[in-house]
């Protein structure tokens, strides 16, 4: 997906799951331009089942859960793994609002933005490259929108030739799976109060 990215007037999709990969096939169909539908390798993620599927529109995000510390915006498969780890979280007391992006190319810069300036703490979570993807994205949002004091953490592969594996344990070797993120995330929370007394 970051490498379609560089191309013009290129619609970018990804799935949470294969209903919504139906639902992008039919839109797809109607849009009647150039579209990448990204479906991820190793398929469906059988912890998180979808009950809600909003209807596709073009550059559209979906709010799958409202929260108000943390904004994780997700993409394709990891939209599964960031209901995990909001789960996880919210066992801690810490509110997580989840925002499955589904367009990388035209960003839903409304829905975003709006998150972001609620939260102030992005997490973004996406099954590619660290470079030119959905982190990428949300970072340049957060520049050109000038957005100010936000931290932001964005979980994908590194830049450099990935190693064959099991998809679950590629995840864990790259500290891409949901326990890794959450562990992550509780110390960078625990920081920011230690930071807070301080001032």
């Amino acid at each position: 997906m970051a490498f379609f990215r560089l191309v013009p007037n290129l619609t970018i999709m990804a799935p949470k799951d294969f209903k919504e990969f139906e639902d992008m096939l039919e839109s797809a169909v109607n849009l009647k331009r150039p579209v990448v539908i990204r479906y991820p390798r190793g398929g469906e993620d059988t912890k998180i089942k979808f009950q809600k599927h909003d209807k596709i529109k073009l550059g559209k995000a979906e709010i799958i859960k409202e929260g108000k510390e943390i904004s994780i915006i997700a993409i394709g498969k990891t939209v599964a793994r960031a209901m995990e780890v909001s789960n996880m979280l919210e066992k801690n007391k810490i509110s997580t609002e989840v925002i499955n992006a589904r367009f990388l190319k035209p960003l839903d810069k409304e829905i975003i933005k709006n998150s972001i300036n609620k939260t102030k703490f992005v997490i973004t979570i996406e099954d590619g490259t660290i470079i030119n993807g959905l982190g990428t994205a949300i970072k340049e949002l957060i520049v050109n929108e000038k957005i100010k004091e936000v931290e932001i953490k964005s979980y994908a592969y590194p830049d450099e030739f990935i190693k064959h594996g099991e998809v679950s344990e590629l995840e864990k070797i790259y500290h891409q799976d949901s326990k890794s993120i959450y562990e992550e995330i509780v110390k960078m929370k625990k920081k920011n109060k230690k930071i807070e007394r301080r001032k």
